[in-house]
């Protein structure tokens, strides 16, 4: 089984974000905090990933310091310190041992210390990680902010071997749910009942969580992008589209799949399914080092509509602007929609993990599909890290007979 990252891995990535920064400053990097959900709940917490990137825990309330001087460069972590009364309720505390271990800081300290050691920076320029919702912000008393993202986003924008193998592993666990929604897709089924067959599945082959929310949403909903309910009846001569993915060992997957419930296409929504699938196919070359997301953009919508055109289904007085009105793609890892810089409009480059989804959804036939895979940018061109997740029409319908 794909292992873990080691403590190696989070040391380089605090050298380079440390080599990014100019001398005389200091940035400071949260986990966040546990929200209350209730008098007597949290919600669960989800750490912020620019921490969890470069320290490897998971725990609430750490900080990270980060510190560049003309004489040294150094990382100070501050964790919560043992609490036998809360420990009972909610269990063991991350010691300094533990994390040390894991993230491979030498000093490590309790957070009560932190009040004063940040008192001692105020000489130095402050940079923030302006990634983090306001709700989870601080204000630590600098006068002046400098955003810490351009350069946590191109580190995080080029994944290393090791995030490779894991994300590899997070959608090969993808695709062990798929293969079982469509051994169990039934029509008079509820949309929850798929989702839960997926869930289910990936959760007994080591998935620690979704990567989000699953989108399990059939017939005239289909060309609600972000549908969440996940709560109706599936009637046959329907197709439901899935938005969904694996995390494992923090990194994600994010597939989409159009099947029909049924087990079977109906002409009209085969036509509509081989259009997207053939101008995926079209797409995914254009996944070349140095071409532009804006430039692929334009492409995807341009055999998007010429296949689309193709199967009679679209209105004349229409535009591809009313069948196709998403991204083809973003950057995946540690984020479905990973830390990419502005706009999403990026350069690709070797490294890179993104995905292709074009998708086209019509609103006055009740139908909707979109068909997404994970490419990975190398020199050598694109590699479609979920190419073993089935797609094509024949396999599906097979697979669910």
């Amino acid at each position: 089984m794909t292992q873990a990252l080691t403590s190696k891995f989070y040391q380089k990535k605090r050298e380079a974000l440390l080599q990014q920064m100019p001398e005389q400053s200091v940035a400071i990097v949260a986990a966040g905090k546990e929200v209350v959900k209730s008098l007597d709940e949290n919600y669960r917490f989800y750490v912020n990933n620019n921490f969890f990137y470069l320290t490897g825990l998971s725990e609430p309330e750490g900080i990270l310091a980060l510190i560049k001087t003309q004489s040294q460069s150094k990382c100070t972590l501050f964790i919560r310190k043992p609490d036998p009364f809360k420990e009972k309720w909610f269990g063991r505390y991350m010691t300094i041992e533990k994390a040390h271990e894991k993230s491979g800081i030498e000093d490590i300290r309790y957070l009560e210390a932190f009040e004063h050691f940040i008192d001692q920076c105020k000489t130095l320029d402050y940079f923030e990680d302006d990634t983090i919702p306001d709700h989870q912000k601080q204000d630590y008393g600098f006068k002046e902010k400098h955003p810490l993202s351009p350069w946590l986003s191109q580190l995080r924008l080029i994944k290393s071997d090791e995030e490779i193998a894991l994300i590899r592993h997070a959608i090969h666990i993808t695709h062990l749910g798929i293969d079982q929604i469509l051994a169990h897709l039934r029509p008079g089924d509820y949309e929850y009942q798929a989702q839960n067959v997926f869930e289910s599945t990936i959760f007994d082959h080591g998935a620690e969580e979704t990567a989000f929310d699953t989108i399990a949403v059939s017939g005239e909903d289909a060309p609600i992008l972000h549908y969440m309910t996940n709560r109706k009846k599936m009637r046959d001569q329907t197709m439901i589209l899935f938005d969904l993915g694996a995390r494992y060992h923090g990194y994600c997957s994010d597939i989409s799949r159009t099947f029909p419930v049924g087990g079977h296409f109906t002409k009209e929504q085969r036509a509509l399914y081989e259009a997207v699938l053939q101008a995926q196919e079209k797409i995914i070359p254009y996944y070349q080092s140095g071409r532009n997301m804006k430039e692929v953009q334009e492409i995807s919508k341009k055999w998007l509509g010429y296949y689309g055109s193709e199967t009679g289904l679209f209105d004349p007085n229409k535009t591809i602007d009313d069948y196709y009105y998403h991204g083809i793609g973003h950057s995946l890892g540690l984020d479905t929609h990973d830390l990419c810089g502005e706009n999403r409009r990026i350069d690709l480059q070797p490294g890179m993990v993104i995905t292709c989804e074009p998708g086209l959804y019509m609103a006055d036939r009740g139908m909707g599909v979109r068909i997404e895979d994970d490419i990975l940018i190398t020199e050598e061109g694109p590699v479609v890290l979920s190419k073993e997740i089935p797609k094509k029409v024949d396999e599906i319908e097979s697979m669910m007979d």
